[in-house]
């Protein structure tokens, strides 16, 4: 590596000489990014190309030659190799008469060696010295390569109010371009933008612009067979068509994509699409299949991205809960928490003790579960002995009593556990699932008003009828929103009342407003997550059931760890009686008591009812 690299640098010190008054640019390498399209990643291509620059006499092609060796050993992640070409870029420039034109591709080479080695410190110094150098030039071309690596940065450190800025400055000089090659990737790496943009608002507007984007960057991918960038463009479509909520479609776009991955030559890493097809089959509910690809996905990642390889692992743990696969799903989260603990020196312990006690639970019940029943047959044994033994000796009896008194205590305790999780499932189901009964048994007495089953009217009902009989088989979705553990924030419990209200609101009369004025997006007390959307549920609920009202406000506030969140509407209110014999009222207010908040309720006459929550969020 090192005679290679010398005698390199020894051509550019001769052809500085004689060369000295030469063009600033590789009119070689012009031509053929003009002619024709290759792969960084394809050794049989780019090697070749590079000993032509290096064979052209040219100091600007020697230097070229550097470039592009070093963009290959980028996309093998080779950390080693890249940090040798760029210390012989630097000597070379050091030499060179025309050095300020390639300052641009030398920081922006910095830039990429940086984000392999995820020092984000030297990645935003010279992410920044490479646009004010684009700046300098006046090159569009270059400033949009610079923006590029500036939102890698600014995602990569979750500061989202800057992303924004510097994408919509990125698309203003795509559009403009006239390139068709340079854009595949352009408009590709924008829909990616705007699909990561609605990830995060759930502004369906955005998905038209991903959608838009993608299908500006395929044609050209398809006529040129880049196929790199096909499996990049067909993974935006899938992710597009699971945001509709059509994850068939979606699985046959992850396809489509993985088949261009596979056609990609030399290094490749395809682990991402195996991720995006388990969570296919994961929302399709075929939960063999997505345990399946995510095994897949993990087998086949080549680890060299150790970031993408950590949030592989975060991902893989949130797939293994969704597939029933809590070992699998507690390991993964344990190399997630591991690995970004390294890189990003954050705390994640808490959140690995939370699913490894979820885990351990699992098992506790299941040997509780086979406790119980062999304590069952024991005190059936212990009975039958008692009977047939009769009144044998006095002192041999009172023993055998007192044994089968001790047995009978523990066995009542169990069962008193035990009924206490039975009570608390039929709980959780009656919240869950008297939320959609309610919506039928409206709908079922609007639809028995009608003169016919011919028109129109009464086909949106049964079909709304129909959607919301399906809706009961979703109910799973609170328990597994509750082992996300971004549900454990305000914010996401806010979003999840809210979307369930617009959802639940939609087809009917009632107006649903929210109102939140939060300090911060604070993190709530365990299980308080999963209570408060039962609570607020079946408060909706109850007011689309009972109140008649024309209103309903879902409204939050939290100052100083206190935090209050009001149902309101303006209905007909309740009496003392109804609120005193109403087994939901009396199942929400044992939901508040549990996580130690206060649930109060206050109805007037024609004037509405108000059910209040408040509780501290950190005692």
């Amino acid at each position: 590596m090192f005679f290679r690299l010398f005698a390199i640098i020894c051509f550019g010190v001769i052809s500085n000489f004689s060369f000295g008054q030469e063009e600033c640019t590789c009119e070689l390498a012009i031509s053929k990014q003009k002619k024709e399209i290759f792969s960084k990643r394809d050794s049989s291509q780019v090697f070749p190309l590079i000993n032509s620059y290096k064979t052209s006499g040219t100091e600007s092609c020697i230097y070229q030659a550097l470039v592009l060796e070093l963009e290959y050993y980028h996309t093998r992640k080779n950390i080693k190799e890249i940090s040798e070409m760029l210390k012989a870029q630097e000597r070379m420039l050091s030499f060179m008469n025309c050095n300020d034109e390639f300052l641009f591709g030398f920081y922006l080479n910095k830039t990429l060696f940086f984000k392999v080695q995820h020092d984000f410190e030297k990645l935003s110094e010279f992410a920044f010295k490479a646009l004010r150098e684009a700046e300098r030039l006046d090159d569009e071309a270059k400033e949009i390569e610079a923006i590029k690596e500036i939102v890698f940065l600014f995602t990569r450190l979750n500061e989202d109010h800057k992303v924004w800025s510097y994408v919509k400055r990125a698309e203003k000089l795509i559009v403009k371009k006239n390139n068709p090659i340079q854009s595949i990737s352009d408009y590709r790496w924008l829909g990616y933008q705007y699909e990561t943009k609605y990830t995060k608002t759930n502004r369906e507007t955005l998905l038209d612009s991903t959608l838009l984007f993608i299908n500006k960057a395929k044609p050209d991918a398809l006529k040129h067979k880049v196929y790199d960038e096909l499996a990049l463009v067909y993974r935006a479509l899938e992710a597009h068509a699971y945001h509709k909520g059509n994850p068939k479609e979606a699985l046959k776009y992850i396809d489509s994509s993985i088949y261009y991955g596979k056609r990609i030559k030399g290094e490749k890493n395809l682990s991402g699409l195996y991720l995006s097809k388990a969570w296919d089959h994961l929302d399709l509910g075929q939960l063999e299949k997505a345990n399946k690809w995510m095994d897949t996905s993990l087998f086949y990642d080549n680890k060299t991205d150790i970031a993408g390889y950590m949030m592989l692992q975060h991902e893989a743990s949130e797939i293994y809960a969704g597939a029933g696969k809590h070992k699998k799903a507690l390991d993964s989260y344990k190399v997630y928490s591991k690995m970004k603990d390294s890189i990003l020196n954050t705390e994640r312990l808490k959140v690995v003790s939370e699913l490894e006690t979820k885990y351990k639970t699992e098992l506790k019940d299941a040997q509780i579960k086979r406790l119980i029943i062999l304590l069952i047959v024991a005190a059936f044994l212990i009975v039958g002995i008692l009977f047939i033994g009769k009144m044998i000796q006095l002192k041999r009896t009172k023993q055998k009593s007192e044994a089968l008194q001790l047995a009978f205590e523990k066995q009542l305790q169990l069962e008193k556990e035990l009924a206490d999780v039975r009570d608390g499932i039929a709980q959780d189901f009656h919240d869950d699932l008297g939320n959609k009964l309610a919506r039928i048994s409206l709908l079922s007495n609007l639809v028995s008003g009608e003169a016919t089953l011919k028109t129109p009217s009464v086909k949106s009902k049964i079909k709304q009828i129909t959607e919301d009989a399906n809706g009961l088989y979703n109910g799973t979705r609170d328990f597994i929103f509750s082992l996300k553990s971004r549900s454990e924030y305000l914010e996401e419990v806010i979003t999840y009342l809210s979307d369930f209200g617009q959802d639940y609101f939609s087809n009917t009369s009632i107006k649903f407003k929210v109102e939140k004025k939060i300090d911060t997006n604070v993190k709530l007390p365990y299980y308080w997550n999963r209570h408060l959307v039962y609570i607020f549920k079946e408060a909706m609920t109850n007011a689309l059931k009972y109140a008649q009202c024309s209103l309903v406000i879902l409204r939050i506030n939290h100052k100083d760890n206190e935090l209050q969140m009001d149902c309101e509407d303006d209905g007909k209110g309740l009496n003392e009686e109804d609120l005193k014999s109403s087994n939901g009222m009396y199942n929400m207010k044992y939901r508040a008591e549990k996580i130690g908040g206060e649930l109060k309720v206050k109805s007037l006459r024609n004037k509405g009812t108000t059910l209040s929550f408040t509780g501290k969020t950190k005692l």
